[in-house]
């Protein structure tokens, strides 16, 4: 066995074992890089809505837009490709529809999706028992900040009106789950 063989064996078997984590990682950031992949113009008139299998559907506000994004699609799978790996995305498809807003917000307000980029948020550690399936440092001292800026972006998420989906434990906005379709359970009186 050569050496370093081993770490890479663990860390494989680690995220082989966590598949279903690496690919809601992967759903999320597809989601939240939107705006990063086609401009703060574009993602005035488009949102994503959902990812499923490998296939992000996404909003627009008129067939007009959905065309133009159409002709694109192209280099929107490329851009994510290179952002996320080639697994991160097999195709996006565009459908007219509304923005879907939480109940608690006015009509007309936008959904924010993600902090400003100027937002501080308070990135605490991760602990440290998270990372113990990964012996190679230089691995966790990688992933460390990632997870960490992932926990504070969920936290701010749940500051800003998202909800947690009981069926399933992921974040979302709107009136049911896009990743497992599960509406809201109400509290029962």
């Amino acid at each position: 066995m050569g050496h370093g063989q081993a770490t890479i064996q663990t860390l494989l078997g680690g995220l082989l074992k966590n598949r279903h984590l690496v690919a809601s990682m992967r759903q999320v950031m597809v989601m939240t890089l939107w705006e990063q992949v086609v401009g703060g113009i574009v993602a005035q008139k488009s949102w994503p809505e959902s990812v499923k299998e490998g296939v992000l559907t996404v909003g627009v506000t008129s067939h007009a837009w959905a065309e133009e994004l159409h002709l694109l699609k192209g280099q929107i799978v490329t851009r994510y490709r290179q952002l996320l790996g080639r697994a991160a995305l097999k195709d996006v498809t565009f459908r007219v529809s509304r923005r879907k807003h939480h109940d608690s917000r006015a009509a007309d307000a936008p959904l924010v999706l993600h902090p400003a980029r100027e937002e501080r948020l308070p990135v605490q550690p991760v602990p440290g028992h998270l990372l113990d399936g990964v012996t190679n440092p230089e691995v966790r001292d990688l992933l460390g900040p990632v997870f960490a800026r992932l926990r504070a972006e969920r936290e701010w998420k749940t500051a800003h009106g998202w909800a947690r989906c009981p069926a399933c434990s992921h974040i979302y906005h709107g009136s049911a789950c896009p990743h497992c379709a599960a509406a809201p359970q109400l509290a029962s009186s």
